[in-house]
């Protein structure tokens, strides 16, 4: 049993707080009628228990202009970046300028508006005031105070007599004196943000040469990166004229101009806010009852002095030199309806853990590295963070659980709640943690931009080139699952020379398994534990060095799926494979750069970039042979695309449902048709099984795609061989090409011919055979050519004979396929 003197104060004695501080009527109450009434039980007032923790508080109501008056107030890394957007500013300046109807009342004294609570420390050594939570509305009030000060600088030339004095008193003893503080040569704000978004902040203050210079004097940025902007692009944002940097000018050569400078989303708010006011404020002045430039300059007066005296806050003052009391305060708190995001609160943590530190500066700009890393996306970073601890963190299973959990392994306390250990317990532990952090940042993005270290110790070109193009396909398709275990696989190869062919090898199992589970019936998140379990075993294998061992780690990883998946492997698979329909344009299409960039490679060529279709994946698109938009309106056979594809040939089950199209004129019926549900089943269900199968899709560059896409196939195969001929020698177009089964002398005829618009009107022999080859039972035998190259594709190393049991039945196996779509379709 605990003796009395381990009780905590909670345990012991029961807080007041007396009075109404909420202001909400509801708990409004005298200390002493509880004593009274409760004469046994130990009370104790609130203000007593602050000051039995030793903290001193004080709240004080008063104006911005006294709250302001002859201060520095600085933001402490710990904070959140500048955040408020048009709403907040909407909100502000409504309330500013409800000046507009202000009225003399009996005391000649504007009513006051309460501005909220502004929470700031000062430390017993330094006269600077630290803002906890309110950084968002003073900056913000300093630059609508610039923007009016810059309204009034333009206004007073215009004045005379005392208006003109009393303007000039006001800009200069109250504007200025207030938004300004010497330092050496310089003035500063009075307000200081953070180290992430103060220098920007500043440029806000200073002419255009100022701007521009400081601009050129900003660290030089990747432009490669996220948030990387020209520097005469930003020139352009600040809105400084190029006579201002040119020639006759600061001289700024085109070198300088081009080059880059970290522009990130806070950044941008910014500027924007200083726009908004501006723009306000301009608009503010062009009202019509505004004739005179007096009657200006006294609006901006008493849009001046409403600002500063009537907008009150409530100041908290904080006289304590504890850093941890103050980040908790902060992170309980939200700033004018703006919450605080993970990595606020993740920033304010790792600001707190060093606070006081001498290496505080070299700790939080690893941080700030980590942040710039993905230039300044909140999200990203968060992303980043939740793939990492399920990498590293054993307790996470997930990334989701990472995600989840992600403020537990940033406790500045162990806690024994929980089981997910803290990085920042300690300093030591911390400053090892984001040094860590900082190098794999940088690798996560070279996975995600697919742009990997050029380093021939540490990744060969050869196999750099080959894991380059396989992360390209992966985050062509939209799975970010295998990360946690690539990204840490990745930094151990870039610490030990030699290893670039292990990786590659990892790199095809990864890729191999991802289409996998991409082409089954499950969705992706069936592998969501495989990758952070491999990552475990992978450090398990570290400590008896053989985590570089190929087929170790990838029979973990394949294990690891079979015991989720198992419709990945085997039979069920290749079934699969030929049942699915509707596939989706992006997955076809890396499916199909994924077994033509290996076919290249085969051949000793450097994969797909060096065919006639684009150096640049994102320029080549799926082409439906058979196209999406098969109903050709305009045309004076709309229905030959169906009628050709479709033929009869004795057999042909669709007839009726072709004559159905026809007979409702369906190339040109509306939504509002009483026919169009009925139109739109059929139409839907012939682009579900046969134009989105994947007998019938094939790569193009996006140009020759477009300009031919709804074309009958005569046409399409001629631009494609005059064009792109070189393109249809892969692997995925092959059956299209000089060695496949077309007709060559038909080719060779239509490709000297020149069609009419309408190339269903023509009654050439040479158009109507090539317009009739492209049909369902050439598509039968492209899609099991197609079937075999995947699942050849699809193989891994240590499982070659996987698919022995179907390769001889997959014609079969589609022609049978393609009998059931045939049937629903009829029967629909």
């Amino acid at each position: 049993m605990a003796g009395e003197s381990d009780v905590p104060l909670c345990g012991k004695r029961i807080f007041l707080y007396p009075g109404d501080p909420d202001g909400t009527g509801i708990i409004q109450y005298n200390a002493e009628d509880y004593r009274e009434e409760f004469q046994e039980v130990d009370f104790v007032d609130s203000s007593q228990f602050i000051r039995s923790i030793g903290q001193d508080i004080t709240l004080r109501n008063q104006s911005l202009l006294r709250l302001s008056d002859s201060i520095q107030f600085e933001v402490p890394d710990y904070q959140r970046n500048y955040s408020w957007e048009e709403d907040q500013h909407d909100g502000l300046w409504e309330t500013a300028r409800s000046v507009l109807s202000l009225q003399t009342t009996a005391t000649n004294t504007p009513s006051d508006t309460y501005f909220g609570t502004v929470y700031v420390a000062k430390s017993s050594n330094r006269d600077i005031y630290e803002i906890i939570d309110g950084q968002q509305r003073l900056a913000t009030i300093a630059i609508l105070l610039r923007n009016i000060g810059v309204a009034l600088d333009a206004t007073i030339p215009e004045l005379s007599g005392e208006v003109r004095s009393y303007t000039e008193h006001i800009k200069e003893d109250y504007i200025d004196e207030l938004l300004y503080r010497r330092q050496g040569p310089n003035e500063i704000p009075f307000i200081r943000l953070n180290k992430h978004d103060n220098e920007f902040f500043r440029l806000l203050f200073q002419d255009d040469r100022g701007v521009a210079k400081g601009l050129k004097r900003m660290e030089q940025y990747d432009g490669r990166k996220q948030n990387a902007i020209r520097l005469r692009s930003l020139l352009s944002e600040l809105n400084v004229d190029e006579e201002v940097y040119g020639p006759d000018g600061l001289g700024f050569d085109e070198d300088v101009l081009d080059s880059f400078r970290y522009f990130a989303e806070s950044h941008q708010k910014l500027v924007e806010a200083d726009e908004f006011y501006s723009s306000a404020i301009d608009q503010f002045l062009n009202n019509s009852s505004f004739s005179e430039p007096e009657h200006e300059a006294r609006a901006l007066v008493n849009l001046t002095h409403f600002v500063l005296r009537s907008l009150r806050v409530s100041e908290c003052l904080f006289e304590t030199d504890d850093q941890e009391l103050r980040v908790d305060v902060f992170q309980s708190l939200n700033d004018r309806g703006v919450e605080l995001s993970k990595m606020d609160k993740v920033r304010a943590r790792i600001v707190g853990r060093f606070q006081g530190e001498s290496d505080s500066d070299k700790q939080v700009g690893r941080w700030e590295s980590v942040v710039q890393e993905f230039g300044g996306d909140s999200d990203a970073v968060e992303d980043f963070l939740a793939h990492y601890l399920a990498a590293t963190e054993k307790e996470f299973e997930t990334v989701t659980d990472a995600k989840n959990e992600l403020l537990e392994a940033f406790r500045l306390k162990e806690s024994g709640q929980t089981e997910i250990r803290s990085r920042l317990a300690n300093a030591g532990d911390a400053r090892d943690f984001l040094e860590e952090l900082e190098e794999y940042a940088f690798r996560y993005q070279e996975l995600a931009n697919a742009d990997l270290v050029e380093d021939e110790k540490q990744l060969s070109h050869k196999y750099r080139e080959e894991c380059e193009a396989i992360l390209s396909r992966l985050n062509g398709l939209g799975t970010t699952q295998w990360r946690p275990f690539v990204m840490y696989v990745y930094q151990k190869v870039t610490e030990t020379p030699g290893k670039g062919e292990f990786f590659r090898d990892v790199l095809k199992t990864v890729e191999n398994i991802t289409f996998r589970v991409a082409i089954s019936p499950h969705v992706a998140t069936v592998v969501d534990d495989t990758y952070p379990k491999t990552t475990q075993t992978f450090i398990e294998l570290e400590q008896t060095g053989n985590e570089f061992e190929t087929e170790k780690v990838a029979e973990e990883l394949i294990d690891n799926v079979d015991s989720s998946a198992r419709n990945v492997f085997g039979e069920n698979f290749a079934d699969h494979l030929i049942s699915k329909s509707n596939w989706q344009n992006n997955q076809t299409k890396q499916l199909f750069l994924k077994i033509a960039d290996e076919q290249y490679r085969e051949q000793n060529q450097s994969g797909i970039t060096n065919t006639w279709l684009s150096q640049d994946p994102s320029e080549v698109h799926i082409e439906h042979v058979l196209p999406r938009n098969f109903l050709l309106e305009g045309k004076s056979q709309p229905y030959a695309w169906l009628e050709h594809f479709f033929q009869a040939n004795g057999e042909n089950r669709i007839e009726n449902r072709i004559e159905q199209l026809r007979s409702r004129e369906a190339h040109q019926i509306e939504e509002d048709h009483p026919d169009y549900d009925g139109v739109e089943q059929i139409v839907s269900r012939v682009k579900e099984d046969f134009v989105r199968d994947l007998g019938n899709m094939m790569l193009l560059d996006q140009a020759l795609n477009r300009s031919v896409q709804n074309r009958l196939f005569a046409v399409k195969i001629r631009e494609y061989h005059r064009n792109h001929k070189k393109d249809l020698e892969n692997i995925a177009n092959h059956y299209f090409g000089e060695a496949g089964p077309l007709p060559k002398d038909t080719l060779e005829t239509v490709l000297t011919l020149d069609l009419p618009d309408d190339e269903t009107a023509t009654s050439i022999d040479a158009i109507e055979e090539l317009n009739s080859w492209w049909n369902y039972h050439r598509s039968i035998e492209r899609k099991a050519d197609i079937v075999e190259n995947v699942l050849d594709s699809l193989t891994f190393d240590s499982n070659e004979d996987e698919f022995d049991s179907v390769k001889g039945e997959i014609h079969q196996m589609v022609k049978n396929d393609y009998e059931t779509r045939f049937t629903l379709l009829g029967s629909g």
